[in-house]
């Protein structure tokens, strides 16, 4: 009897996060299940801007980071340091890590060098809260507050893993690259980054 009713329970869960799923990947409702995640102040600015790695993100991030220097919003950008190889360079004639790939777009974008601060990789479980507690760690003295550039449906949890992570006399403002439409990460599981979400509020 008992056993049955483990996987009544079982049959139950599984139909709730099939719909929850599907109805997530539906477009009319997609956006509407993700503007909880979308955290974002209007005309962000701060000491130093701090863009969160994102593989094919990161693009857009970038953008939006080169955006906050062009404005005066901004005085440095920091960047994790990530010296994994990547594409091949036909101006350098070699591959490139991904930071030589990201110093080099903000270049394009009118970003001077001495604009740009790198920080040292860590490893971590958690990617964001990884990154979130390197920020705190090497974090200039002076600054009190700290722009975090990541995309739309990320923001909320990273939002959430910096103000845990930073003392608390150092404010995190949140920023957007862009808004949920626009998005390179419009598409990704919706569901996914609620269950990330849910993780972070117990281990951040």
């Amino acid at each position: 009897m008992f056993t049955k009713l483990l996987v009544r329970k079982g049959i139950l869960c599984a139909v709730i996060a099939a719909i929850v799923i599907l109805l997530s990947s539906a477009p009319p409702l997609r956006d509407l299940v993700a503007n909880p995640l979308v955290v974002s102040t209007p005309g962000a600015k701060g000491d130093v801007c701090y863009v969160l790695a994102g593989g094919g993100a990161l693009w857009e991030r970038l953008d939006a980071a080169a955006d906050l220097i062009q404005m005066n919003r901004v005085s440095v950008i920091l960047l994790m340091r990530e010296d994994n190889y990547g594409q091949f360079s036909f101006k350098a004639h070699s591959s490139w890590t991904r930071t030589q790939w990201a110093m080099d777009y903000l270049a394009w974008r009118g970003v001077p060098k001495d604009k740009i601060m790198l920080l040292p990789k860590i490893d971590g479980v958690f990617g964001t809260l990884t990154e979130a507690q390197l920020v705190s760690k090497k974090l200039p003295r002076h600054v009190r507050k700290l722009v975090i550039v990541s995309s739309a449906p990320h923001m909320r949890r990273a939002t959430l893993a910096f103000r845990r992570s930073l003392p608390s006399d150092v404010e995190v403002v949140p920023c957007a690259a862009t808004t949920m439409t626009d998005s390179y990460e419009k598409y990704h599981p919706i569901w996914l980054e609620y269950l990330k979400l849910l993780v972070y509020y117990w281990v951040a």
